[in-house]
């Protein structure tokens, strides 16, 4: 969105959410939905705004660092102690949205086009059980335990800027050229396997179609080499499984090199 001219002023809001409750980030008639709740409160601080987003979570999926910016006239009650404000953003908003920070910036700054990097955490457990406090942000895809040292072997074919077609849900006539700058998998306690992925930006599904196909190479499935051919057959139906949403979290936005992060 195009910076305003004065008299307003360009304001940076960082948050998390709890996205189980929440039919996506972006506003949808009929539906509650982050943005729309965001809106309704900072209207009570400055008025009606326009939201512009660093990345349009799904239903369902998770922010632990998540970046918007909003353009707010001068005299605005928002401007005149922006800490008072997060703390009424804050409490306004409930317990599944964490207002992290808000500040003035430049009217050059866009939350959503400045934004140099991405990054994705998605969850899966292997272990027989999960842990009831990991059940809204963790895949429980059960045993026989996933074999990690093959997944990253796999991913290693996804890293570097290639035609994603074989795993987004393409919109309208969009082009599925992306960068993936890393992508691991690590294993974590309790039966946790933890996938990170970061790159400039990333396509709807996406993230989640990685977790799904590399759930097939882990699971020995496929091979690791069988990703590479899944990726040159651009071909939606050749991945298969999308992973669930609720174990996808958007961690956090690189700008200039400076990450975003939580608290």
């Amino acid at each position: 969105m195009a910076a305003r001219a004065a008299p307003y002023r360009r304001v940076r809001i960082d948050l998390a959410y709890d996205g189980s409750g929440f039919h996506g980030f972006a506003a949808q008639d009929g539906h509650r939905t982050v943005e729309g709740e965001l809106a309704a409160a900072l209207e009570r601080l400055a008025g009606p705004v326009s939201i512009t987003v660093a990345g349009r979570t799904d239903a369902g999926v998770h922010a632990r660092a998540q970046t918007v910016h909003v353009d707010v006239p001068t005299d605005a009650r928002l401007l005149g102690d922006v800490e008072r404000a997060r703390r009424a953003l804050d409490r306004m908003l409930g317990p599944e949205i964490t207002i992290w920070r808000v500040r003035v910036v430049p009217a050059t700054f866009d939350a959503r086009f400045s934004a140099t990097e991405r990054r994705y955490r998605y969850w899966l457990c292997d272990g027989p059980a999960l842990d009831p406090l990991d059940r809204i942000a963790v895949w429980h895809v059960g045993p026989p335990a996933l074999d990690v040292a093959a997944m990253n072997a796999g991913g290693r074919h996804l890293i570097g800027e290639h035609d994603f077609a074989s795993f987004c849900r393409r919109r309208g006539d969009q082009h599925l050229v992306r960068r993936v700058d890393a992508l691991r998998v690590r294993r974590r306690p309790r039966g946790l396997v933890e996938l990170h992925v970061a790159g400039p930006a990333f396509c709807h599904q996406m993230v989640r179609s990685i977790a799904g196909c590399l759930l097939r190479v882990g699971r020995g499935a496929r091979g690791a080499d069988w990703v590479a051919e899944a990726l040159a057959a651009r071909d939606r139906q050749v991945v298969g499984q999308v992973a669930p949403p609720h174990g996808l979290v958007l961690e956090g936005v690189s700008y200039g090199g400076r990450r975003t992060s939580p608290g």
